[in-house]
């Protein structure tokens, strides 16, 4: 799922960049080279933030051992920025699953089996994972649940 979004940007709103911008003079006296401070300093600057800087941030947030007073974590943003962060990767990944859903329900194969290739040869989801609704025309799938349903009536 991370290729189909991976090269997505999503907007970094100006009350969140105002944020960074304060949570760079709540820390006194902050070396340049200290840790968060030069993603800081870029994330001001930034009207947009793609998928992959989203993730390295998350990954920051769910390694970080510290306080919540520490110069790096609120350098990084602290937690209004893990938040915003941990709410923008859901909601791309709920989009992409939604969708696969979509599809699935209108008919297709199972979107979420890739097809790929072993030894240079196409692969295919085996039939095991297509859905009854694919091997069947459609007018009769939909006469075989009237059926099991005046079956099942009795």
């Amino acid at each position: 799922m991370n290729s189909e979004v991976y090269d997505d940007k999503v907007e970094f709103p100006n009350h969140l960049r105002d944020h960074m911008r304060a949570s760079l003079n709540q820390v006194k006296n902050v070396p340049k080279d200290s840790k968060g401070y030069k993603r800081n300093v870029e994330l001001q600057g930034q009207k947009t933030i793609t998928y992959t800087q989203l993730r390295r941030i998350k990954n920051f947030f769910d390694n970080y051992k510290g306080k919540q007073t520490d110069p790096a974590f609120i350098l990084n943003g602290g937690i209004l920025i893990k938040n915003w962060v941990n709410n923008e990767l859901r909601r791309m990944s709920q989009g992409i699953h939604q969708s696969k859903k979509t599809k699935m329900d209108t008919g297709m194969q199972n979107q979420f089996i890739q097809n790929h290739k072993k030894d240079g040869i196409d692969v295919r989801p085996s039939k095991e994972h297509v859905r009854t609704v694919d091997r069947y025309n459609t007018q009769v799938t939909e006469q075989l649940k009237r059926i099991n349903e005046l079956i099942f009536k009795i």
